[in-house]
Formats: C-alpha cells, structure tokens, sequence
C-alpha cells in the first residue's frame, strides 16, 4: 500500500499557474503553507466586520 503526498506549491508555481491562466477571473485561491486554497466569497457579516474593524484601527468612532 502506498501512501499520496500532496503537492505543496512553492510562490513562483503559484504565480506561473496565474499567469497560465490555470485559475478563472473570479477564482479566489489562495496559497497557504504551499496548499492551494478555495476561498469562499466575502459575505454581508465578513464585510460589516471588516468595516468595523477598519473604523476601530482608524479611531473614527460612529
């Protein structure tokens, strides 16, 4: 029995994949840790958090 290894990308395989047009316009990957990552779209709670966030690092108090 053998066992699979998954690949781990280095940054220059990430970039030329991009630049191959492996990834669509709207895919949102990621490389972490050299793993290759769906990201998921960015929702109404994400973008409420991130605003706020935003506001609180900035000391623009609403």
């Amino acid at each position: 029995m053998s066992i699979a290894t998954a690949k781990r990308f280095t940054r220059a395989e990430y970039h030329r994949l991009t630049e191959l047009g492996f990834f669509g316009e709207d895919d949102r990957v990621e490389l972490i840790k050299g793993q290759l990552i769906h990201m998921a779209a960015k929702g109404t709670a994400h973008s409420v958090c991130e605003t706020r966030l935003a506001r609180e690092l900035s000391g623009n108090w609403v």
